[in-house]
C-alpha cells in the first residue's frame, strides 16, 4: 500500500465504524488486505473498540465486519492479529452473530490462531471460540475443525489468562457428548484438574466448570478418580467463591460424591 493511500486513511480515521463499513467496505478490505501493519492496525482496532458496544455487534457482522477481518486474521502483524482475534471475540458475545460467525468461516481461522506464537493472540482466539461454542451446533463443528486438540494444548499454558480462556473453551465443548469424551481422550483432563488446584480464581472457577461438563460420561468419572479430581473437587466445593463451589459441588454429584456445603469456615461433609 503507498504512502498516498496510508494518507488516505487520516480523511477515515474519525468516521464511525458504522459509516465507514456501509459507504467505504470495499475501501477497508483493500487497507486490510495490504502490507503495510500501520493501515491494518487502523482497522482492526477501530473494529475491536467499536465490538465491544453491544448496539453495535450485529451491526458490524451485517455490514460485513466478518469480511473485513478474515485478512487481518492473517497478517504477519502479531498486534494487528491479536485486534482482530479480540474483534472477533467481541462479536461472538452475541448469539446471532456466533451462528453468522460459523457460517462465515471464522470457526477454523480461529483454530488456526490457537496456533499463534503470541500468548496474547492465543487467549483471544481462545476466548472467541469460548463464545461461539456457547451455540449447541457450534460445539461440534468447532471439534470438526481440530479447535479441541489445541485447546487442549494451551489449557497447559503457563500464561494465565490463555489457560483461562482455553479452559473456558473446553468447557463449552464438553456439553456435547462426544466432545465430552474426545477431550478426556486427548489428555484434557490431567490440565484441567491442575488447573482447579491452581491459586487463581479464574481458573479455578473454569476449571471447576469444565469438570463438572466433564464428570457425566462414566468413563470419564473413571478418569476423573484415578487423576485425583475428587480429592481437589472436594477442596474447592469449600471455596468462598459461589461460582467456583457450586461447580465443584455438581461435580461431585455426577461423580456419586453427595456433600453437604455450609456457610464459610463450617465444617463440610462428604459421602459416597
Amino acid at each position: 500500500m503507498s504512502k498516498e493511500n496510508d494518507n488516505e486513511f487520516e480523511v477515515y480515521r474519525d468516521e464511525p465504524m458504522e459509516k465507514l463499513l456501509r459507504l467505504h467496505l470495499t475501501r477497508l478490505i483493500a487497507y486490510a488486505e495490504s502490507t503495510e501493519p500501520t493501515l491494518q492496525r487502523e482497522v482492526a482496532e477501530k473494529l475491536a473498540n467499536e465490538a465491544v458496544r453491544p448496539e453495535r455487534q450485529v451491526q458490524i457482522v451485517d455490514l460485513g465486519g466478518l469480511q473485513l477481518l478474515m485478512p487481518l486474521t492473517k497478517s504477519r502483524d502479531k498486534e494487528v492479529q491479536r485486534l482482530a482475534a479480540h474483534a472477533l471475540a467481541n462479536l461472538s458475545v452475541n448469539t446471532q452473530n456466533q451462528v453468522r460467525m460459523a457460517e462465515e468461516g471464522s470457526i477454523d481461522v480461529l483454530v488456526d490462531m490457537l496456533d499463534c506464537d503470541s500468548v496474547h493472540v492465543q487467549r483471544q482466539a481462545s476466548k472467541a471460540l469460548a463464545n461461539v461454542g456457547v451455540n449447541v451446533d457450534n460445539k461440534a463443528k468447532i471439534a470438526t475443525a481440530g479447535g479441541i486438540r489445541p485447546l487442549v494444548k494451551l489449557a497447559k499454558s503457563s500464561y494465565v489468562g490463555v489457560a483461562v480462556e482455553a479452559i473456558a473453551a473446553l468447557a463449552n465443548l464438553a456439553v456435547n457428548d462426544h466432545n465430552e469424551l474426545e477431550i478426556v481422550k486427548v489428555g484434557g483432563l490431567a490440565p484441567i484438574i491442575e488447573a482447579a488446584g491452581a491459586a487463581n480464581m479464574d481458573l479455578q472457577a473454569q476449571a471447576a466448570r469444565a469438570l463438572r461438563n466433564l464428570s457425566v460420561h462414566q468413563i470419564n468419572q473413571d478418569q476423573i478418580r484415578n487423576l485425583g479430581g475428587v480429592k481437589i473437587l472436594q477442596s474447592i466445593a469449600a471455596s468462598e467463591n459461589n461460582r467456583i463451589s457450586q461447580q465443584a459441588t455438581r461435580a461431585l454429584l455426577n461423580l456419586g460424591i453427595s456433600c453437604s456445603v455450609s456457610i464459610r469456615g463450617l465444617k463440610l461433609g462428604f459421602h459416597r
